[in-house]
């Protein structure tokens, strides 16, 4: 297989998870400006938006929530 095609099927990837984190961002029920500044780290700064907002995203808000109701 050739180093373009590799590249290709990981920006293939990259976009497809990117995707997949703006949906979830917009579908959360956070603020308007949080959402606004996750969704642009996310798509001005590709890996290390997913990688930051896989960790503090979506998990975190959960947790936070069934915490705050006990």
């Amino acid at each position: 297989m050739e180093i373009a095609t590799i590249w290709f099927f990981v920006a293939l990837m990259v976009i497809a998870l990117e995707i997949y984190a703006i949906w979830h961002i917009i579908g959360s029920d956070r603020r308007a400006e949080r959402k606004m500044l996750w969704v642009i780290f996310v798509v001005y700064a590709p890996l290390p938006g997913l990688l930051v907002w896989a960790w503090l995203g979506p998990r975190a808000v959960k947790g936070r929530a069934v915490l705050q109701e006990k």
